[in-house]
């Protein structure tokens, strides 16, 4: 089994799941997996921890904005993005920047309001975030609460920042917002909204102009490229502490993870995070492209869309190595995918494995060259 690490013996897929372990088995196991490794802790680490924060050149451009909304007081900001795209991440990037200077920012956030709330509701939950607890409960005595609250800390620069925004879908929400937001003084906003949401919070914003039209910035974060997806886990290793010791994700998997993840940066890190664990049970420091394959058979849900991806990958990462002769139309995408695969591990169990995920792209309805896409 150590002959792996070198390229010299074909792993066993299966000796991680006979593996026994004691009371103390996960702790223990996590431990080893650093030490092994030589990190000081979990690179992919589910948790959206600011230190492991990588900013491709679209998350620099959206922070720019954010930074220049709230330091410029100029009222509402939108960030916008699918699952996984790195909103709560940038959130707690620009939280962290604020609470770094308390002196100057006021910050309060609303994690995840929840879609019955009322306006009035929805008040409650900004003045209590903001530690204000009205004495009559009405709404006049809680907007004028806050309205004096705002006032007496017109010094420093006050945000609300709302994560989950999508879950605020009803048209009184987005009133209280608006009335909240127009507290102002004749030279600047008193209160600045940072909302972060999920695409399919647009029509809701479309179907309430008087809101929409207070919006400043809105900026869209979409899939990040191969590249960034390759200086992500370089970056998170890095910030691990890797060093000689450290796994090496080689272009084959970063390849294969990309397009499994199609450019999320969330399911990016999740898979390298049980990609990792399968190298450190292999006791390998060598993350290949089977690795990888057989990480997402064992890992992941049934999807013929990502296998299919995943599989356009490996072929045309074959097609870039293909003998110099002719295969015919209808078999060369198979033929290359899995002539690769079986070049690299023979006839193990992680090549049957492997072709698992091919045979996805022969009938799925949008097969296409992934690489085209990148």
């Amino acid at each position: 089994m150590r002959g792996y690490e070198g390229g010299s013996a074909v792993p066993d897929w299966n000796r991680f799941a006979n593996e026994a372990h004691g009371p103390d088995g996960d702790a223990q196991q996590a431990n080893s997996l650093l030490s092994f490794f030589g990190l000081r802790e979990q690179p992919f680490a589910a948790t959206a921890d600011p230190a492991y924060y990588y900013a491709t050149s679209a998350h620099r451009e959206c922070l720019f904005h954010l930074w220049n909304t709230v330091d410029e007081r100029l009222g509402i900001a939108v960030v916008m993005g699918n699952y996984g795209t790195g909103k709560t991440t940038l959130l707690r990037k620009l939280l962290t920047g604020m609470r770094a200077k308390p002196e100057k920012y006021n910050t309060a956030v609303i994690a995840s309001p929840i879609p019955s709330w009322t306006s009035f509701s929805l008040l409650e939950g900004i003045t209590a975030q903001f530690g204000l607890q009205p004495e009559t409960r009405s709404f006049v005595a809680y907007m004028d609460a806050l309205y004096q609250y705002l006032l007496a800390s017109r010094n420093r620069i006050t945000t609300l920042i709302i994560d989950d925004a999508q879950n605020l879908n009803k048209r009184g929400q987005l009133e209280l917002l608006r009335l909240v937001q127009n507290l102002e003084t004749p030279q600047h906003k008193l209160l600045n909204l940072v909302l972060f949401a999920q695409l399919e919070w647009m029509p809701v914003l479309r179907a309430a102009p008087n809101f929409e039209q207070r919006v400043g910035t809105t900026y869209t974060l979409g899939s990040i490229s191969l590249e960034d997806t390759r200086n992500l886990i370089q970056f998170r290793l890095r910030q691990a502490g890797s060093g000689d010791k450290g796994p090496l994700f080689d272009d084959g998997a970063i390849r294969v993870l990309h397009a499994f993840a199609d450019g999320s940066p969330r399911v990016s890190v999740t898979l390298a995070r049980n990609v990792l664990l399968l190298a450190y049970q292999l006791r390998t420091r060598h993350i290949g492209q089977s690795i990888v394959l057989h990480t997402i058979q064992r890992t992941t849900m049934p999807d013929d869309h990502k296998h299919a991806r995943v599989a356009n990958a490996v072929a045309a990462a074959a097609e870039e190595r293909k003998p110099a002769f002719d295969f015919t139309p209808e078999n060369e995408p198979e033929s290359l995918a899995e002539h690769a695969i079986e070049r690299h591990a023979g006839n193990s169990l992680a090549a049957r494995a492997n072709r698992l995920l091919l045979r996805a792209v022969r009938t799925h309805p949008d097969r296409v060259n992934y690489e085209q896409r990148i």
